[in-house]
């Protein structure tokens, strides 16, 4: 008799433990529901995309001053999320610079780490003698406005605030001046 009795105990408890780990789930769900939900809110709920106005984001320059992209329209910006341990970043960031010293003048370059601190940048820049502007998403908003799931990540957006091109993963030279080529001002001689 004692033994019926224990097994009817041990069978509630295995409903008991498969019910709390269902409610455990669905309250998980919830949980990433909620979060995924205010990080589309903050973020807008339409990720950048290609004849679509460019979200606005602040980040910081090494030196600390804060930077909108608003600041810089007016003219054509180039933007590439990147990282110092992005191997991909090292293989095209030579094109930006190059192109940079090319064309600086005409477009507004904004190299955006993402998620490191100031001094591995800046330690890492000037080992390597990159000139070309670079900022810090500390936090890592910019890149998530911008839907950020890899990097490298380029956007080209033109001197409207318009995106013209976008590009995720490295680029090769060629491809960096076609979407440069995108956003400069058409010649109307």
């Amino acid at each position: 008799m004692e033994l019926r009795s224990k097994r009817r105990d041990n069978a509630g408890q295995g409903t008991l433990t498969r019910s709390l780990c269902l409610v455990m789930i669905i309250a998980a769900a919830l949980v990433l529901t909620a979060v995924g939900n205010r990080a589309n809110s903050s973020a807008g709920t339409v990720s950048p995309r290609i004849g679509y106005r460019a979200p606005d984001f602040t980040v910081k320059t090494l030196e600390g001053t804060e930077v909108t992209l608003g600041e810089q329209l007016g003219a054509p910006v180039f933007i590439n999320f990147f990282a110092t341990w992005c191997h991909f970043c090292k293989i095209e960031m030579p094109y930006i610079q190059s192109l940079y010293e090319e064309i600086g003048d005409d477009v507004t370059f904004m190299i955006v780490d993402v998620r490191e601190s100031g001094e591995t940048v800046k330690a890492y820049f000037e080992s390597a003698g990159w000139t070309v502007p670079v900022y810090l998403d500390s936090l890592g908003i910019a890149g998530a406005k911008y839907n950020v799931r890899g990097l490298p990540t380029s956007f080209f957006i033109d001197g409207e605030g318009v995106i013209r091109d976008m590009v995720i993963g490295a680029m090769t030279e060629a491809r960096l001046r076609q979407g440069i080529e995108s956003i400069l001002p058409t010649s109307s001689e």
